[in-house]
C-alpha cells in the first residue's frame, strides 16, 4: 500500500492542501492591501477556515507573509540562475528585461514586494528567510556585473540597478490613461536605457 493511500499519508496531503489554501487566501490580501492591515481572522475569512487552523501552520502573521513571500522569490531567482548558467556573456539587458517580465507577469509578487519596501512591519527575527531569498536574487544580478568585469562595489552596482529596475515598475505599472500594452512598451524603453547606462 502506497503512502499516499494510509490514513497518514491522506492526512499530509489534507494539512498540505489546507496550508496551500492559507497562503494562497494571504498572498491575495497582501497583494492588495498594506501587510499593516491584514490581520489572522482576515486570511481565515478568505480562506473560509477557523483562525485557529492558521495557527496550526504558522505562528503568525509575519512568518506567513514571508513564507508567501519567499515561494515567489525563489520561483525569480531560480529563473535568474538558469539564465546566468546559459549565457557565456552575462548581460546586465537580458537580466533586466527577464526581471521587469517577471514582475509584469507576476502582478501579486509585485505588489507584495511594494507593500513590504513602503510597509516594513516585520519582526526582526522573522527576515531571516526573507534576507536568504533577497541574497540569492541578488546575487544573480551580482554575476552579471562581474560577467561584465566589474570587480569592485558589485554589490553596490546591484543596489542600484534592481532599485531603478523596481522605481519604474512602481511609478508606470498602473499609470493611469495608458493600455497594458502602452505600459509595457514604455516600461520596457525604460529599461533599456537603465541597462544601456549600467552597461557604460
Amino acid at each position: 500500500m502506497s503512502k499516499g493511500t494510509t490514513l497518514s499519508g491522506l492526512k499530509e496531503k489534507e494539512r498540505e492542501a489546507r496550508r496551500q489554501l492559507i497562503l494562497s487566501a494571504a498572498t491575495e490580501l497582501f497583494s492588495s492591501q498594506p501587510i499593516s492591515k491584514v490581520g489572522i481572522r482576515d486570511i481565515a475569512k478568505k480562506a473560509g477556515i477557523s483562525p485557529a487552523l492558521i495557527y496550526r501552520h504558522f505562528n503568525d502573521r509575519d512568518e506567513l507573509f514571508i513564507e508567501a513571500f519567499f515561494i515567489q522569490s525563489e520561483k525569480i531567482a531560480s529563473a535568474f540562475e538558469r539564465l546566468i548558467q546559459k549565457e557565456e556573456q552575462r548581460s546586465t539587458q537580458k537580466v533586466g528585461e527577464l526581471y521587469v517580465t517577471f514582475l509584469l507577469e507576476n502582478d501579486e509578487f509585485f505588489q507584495m514586494m511594494t507593500h513590504f519596501m513602503l510597509d516594513h512591519v516585520m519582526r526582526e527575527e522573522a527576515m531571516e528567510p526573507f534576507d536568504k531569498s533577497m541574497r540569492r536574487l541578488l546575487a544573480a544580478f551580482d554575476a552579471s556585473f562581474e560577467g561584465m568585469g566589474i570587480k569592485e562595489d558589485v554589490r553596490l552596482h546591484t543596489h542600484a540597478f534592481f532599485s531603478s529596475l523596481n522605481g519604474v515598475l512602481i511609478t508606470f505599472r498602473n499609470y493611469p490613461g495608458r493600455s497594458e500594452e502602452e505600459v509595457r512598451k514604455h516600461i520596457f524603453r525604460l529599461t533599456e536605457i537603465i541597462c544601456s547606462k549600467f552597461r557604460k
